[in-house]
């Protein structure tokens, strides 16, 4: 009975302590993140399930719909697929949708299903079971998770969801994107309800969004050191695409600037800029500033988009017919960034070092081990002295009688 009390009294106190208010970062032991893979810089992809069965998705921004390969769906690149009838809650509707990418298309029917995601579990979720696709075999994944604003077919989004079944205070997740592919102790992640300031070194900073359908924000210039390529843009930051895009007519221009300022005779090539680099030095390209509201100026170096190919350096932008740029996982590595749907803007922190990361989680747990010892102390001395209590009141009650 002792024992059943003192398990009873640390629980009671764990759980208070865990859920007591923080209102910019998780508590270490109840957060809500989602460690996620890095494949070689171009896909970030994750570990959900729904029913009992285990998928890797890929997380996206630029787009809505949360989709799962069927087990009838024929794709090279899947490595698991999703099979209704051997999930108990699940239920297949004949509805129909199609969903169509900038490269690819897929078509499926509306399920339902019990959903776990980090520690968070949902019930009656609702997706699409694909069993149709088209160009894209490229995908490394089992699926595509979408975390856009624009709501499609009538589906509830996650973050809605997770919100609505109370699993989370805020409509908000943020990401944080490794750029060392494999890199186990310095895991890329994704928090949702709020985000973690162990990765920060910088508070976060905020910009409106400039549509209600989309994580699209307005750029006011972007510029190459101190030469302006472009006033007044929309830029859609996406975490589903790897590059960063350009509208074609800018494109070109870059190309120029690269050629008559900067002595770079480059080639656009696989859907990328390919410069010759012999001597593996690309100190001399220039940084690219990227100026927004409230005098926030976020600045890419070379060294954050331009990687070695043997003796070619090959620059993470490609062009599009589109009227807008598109940030993708090239941009938003090197910032922690914070999505919130309630307030309609986007946050951007500086990145913590890795040093600091791992010394604030080593902190964390000490502290946490401390006070779970603290109260095992507190509850064994007062279960003794609850037995000895218990022992003379015995005592006195025998003498009594007698």
């Amino acid at each position: 009975m002792i024992l059943y009390l003192l398990f009873q009294l640390i629980s009671a106190y764990v759980k208070i302590d865990l859920h007591k208010p923080m209102p910019h970062h998780y508590n270490r032991h109840l957060r809500n993140d989602l460690l996620i893979n890095n494949f070689k810089n171009t896909q970030y992809t994750g570990i959900i399930k729904i029913g009992e069965q285990d998928l890797e998705l890929l997380f996206d921004t630029g787009s809505s719909i949360f989709w799962v390969f069927s087990n009838t769906c024929a794709s090279q690149s899947k490595k698991a697929s999703f099979d209704c009838q051997s999930s108990p809650n699940c239920l297949m509707t004949k509805e129909q949708y199609n969903v169509q990418y900038g490269q690819g298309e897929i078509r499926g029917n509306k399920a339902f299903d019990q959903l776990q995601i980090s520690n968070l579990t949902v019930s009656n979720f609702q997706f699409l079971i694909v069993n149709s696709q088209s160009n894209l075999d490229n995908l490394r994944a089992d699926g595509i998770l979408g975390l856009g604003l624009q709501e499609q077919f009538g589906f509830n989004s996650l973050i809605n969801m997770l919100y609505d079944q109370h699993l989370i205070n805020k409509r908000m997740f943020t990401f944080y994107l490794n750029s060392i592919p494999e890199q186990i102790n310095n895991s890329s992640a994704l928090f949702l309800g709020g985000y973690d300031t162990r990765y920060m070194s910088s508070e976060v900073q905020y910009v409106k969004l400039d549509k209600t359908d989309s994580w699209s924000v307005k750029l006011n210039t972007i510029q190459m050191n101190n030469k302006v390529l472009i006033n007044d843009v929309s830029a859609l930051i996406d975490t589903g695409t790897s590059l960063i895009v350009v509208p074609t007519h800018q494109f070109t221009q870059l190309l120029s600037i690269l050629r008559d300022e900067y002595k770079q005779f480059c080639q656009y090539s696989q859907y990328q800029i390919k410069c010759s680099c012999p001597d593996g030095d690309f100190s001399h390209f220039p940084d690219f500033e990227f100026s927004l509201e409230g005098e926030l100026k976020l600045v890419l170096s070379p060294h954050d988009y331009i990687y070695m190919d043997v003796s070619v350096c090959v620059l993470s932008f490609t062009k599009s017919s589109n009227n807008y740029w598109i940030l993708g996982d090239t941009f938003i590595r090197k910032h922690v960034t914070v999505f919130d749907i309630d307030n309609k803007q986007i946050g951007f922190a500086k990145l913590a070092t890795f040093e600091k990361q791992s010394k604030q989680i080593q902190i964390n747990d000490y502290l946490y081990i401390f006070k779970v010892v603290c109260v095992c102390i507190c509850v064994a001395i007062a279960s003794i002295w609850i037995i000895r209590q218990v022992s003379c009141l015995g005592e006195a009650s025998h003498e009594m009688n007698k």
